[in-house]
């Protein structure tokens, strides 16, 4: 796919966007109240409602084996006040956008990006005609660690990541990208679409090399309109924090407590307090997920069984294995293969 043809796909009229069109006609009036227009994105967005909040989470939005999708902004009708779990990348192809982000108006135009943490509630005003919008939405999951480390340490992508995946409570954090003139992200974003739509061989892993080829892009649009690396007033923590889960990360079968501790240089019962603290994970949690994610690759890729995944990521209870990986995935491993 060139970008002509991209370009074409974008302006085209959706499906979506001709049911919004039909809907609209049939209220014939210019404003609509929040449930009317709730009413019109039913069938669009899949959210639920709470306290007259539209929630939506990865899962309504992503499919199963899916951690990044990529999707044109609906035209038309404005998005009222809404949050979810997953973290969101708007990207203005064309036109521009109106958003209100914790009540303050935010205007992006052609080239610019904003980045969104999970939970942030926000608003949408419609997007005309020649307004292309582009969402990039992306599971929490898929910034694990591996992921930090293609990015240069300490800097303000990483400890915005680290805080919407790690952090229990709720932050209200956006960052606002002024790349209007960044060709060389324009041509990323293209690139990044064009593969997704063509969806060939490899295109998962070639979608992973252009998100972070955006994301370090990013990053110098950002220290390059403001030195104020500020997006969260823990920022040295979360840096040390970033470190740990890296090294957990990579000695999950032998690390234990201790041997964290003394690695870093701090008292166990500190480090189990800062773990908990800042991720809302004990230590223990964290290891495990670590083993229970080497046990998803080992029953997608390999043949051997069962039994033998559990004692080879250290469970020797298989009973016990069964338990914790039907906990966090919400499916036996014999399920999860057969999927």
């Amino acid at each position: 796919m060139d970008y002509s043809e991209l370009e074409n796909i974008l302006k085209m009229e959706t499906t979506s966007e001709k049911h919004i069109l039909n809907s609209l006609s049939l209220f014939n009036k210019n404003t609509l109240t929040d449930e009317e227009v709730a009413t019109i994105l039913n069938p669009i967005l899949h959210y639920k409602i709470e306290n007259n909040l539209l929630i939506l989470n990865d899962n309504m939005v992503l499919l199963p084996d899916e951690n990044v999708t990529i999707s044109k902004h609906h035209r038309y009708i404005r998005v009222p006040n809404h949050k979810h779990n997953f973290i969101e990348l708007i990207y203005v192809y064309s036109g521009s956008c109106t958003q209100t982000i914790n009540g303050s108006t935010i205007n992006l135009k052609t080239g610019e990006m904003c980045l969104l943490d999970t939970n942030v509630i926000h608003s949408l005003e419609a997007a005309g005609k020649n307004d292309i919008i582009i969402n990039c939405l992306m599971r929490k999951d898929y910034f694990d660690t591996s992921f930090f480390s293609r990015l240069s340490s300490n800097n303000l992508i990483s400890n915005f990541l680290v805080n919407a995946i790690y952090q229990s409570k709720n932050y209200n954090n956006y960052i606002v990208f002024h790349s209007g003139n960044n060709y060389k992200l324009m041509g990323f974003m293209q690139d990044l679409m064009c593969e997704y739509y063509e969806n060939s061989i490899c295109s998962k892993e070639v979608i992973n090399c252009y998100i972070i080829l955006i994301f370090s892009e990013l990053l110098k649009v950002y220290q390059n309109q403001t030195n104020e690396l500020a997006i969260t007033n823990k920022k040295d923590c979360t840096h040390t924090i970033s470190d740990i889960l890296e090294y957990i990360e990579n000695n999950y079968s032998t690390a234990t407590l201790t041997s964290t501790a003394d690695h870093f240089h701090f008292h166990p019962n500190y480090l189990s307090s800062l773990i908990k603290k800042t991720t809302g994970k004990s230590y223990k949690d964290i290891i495990q997920e670590h083993k229970l994610k080497k046990a998803c690759s080992l029953l997608k890729n390999t043949d051997i069984t069962i039994e033998e995944i559990s004692s080879e990521i250290g469970y020797n209870n298989l009973n016990f294995f069964y338990k914790k990986f039907k906990n966090l995935y919400g499916v036996t491993p014999s399920e999860y293969r057969k999927g």
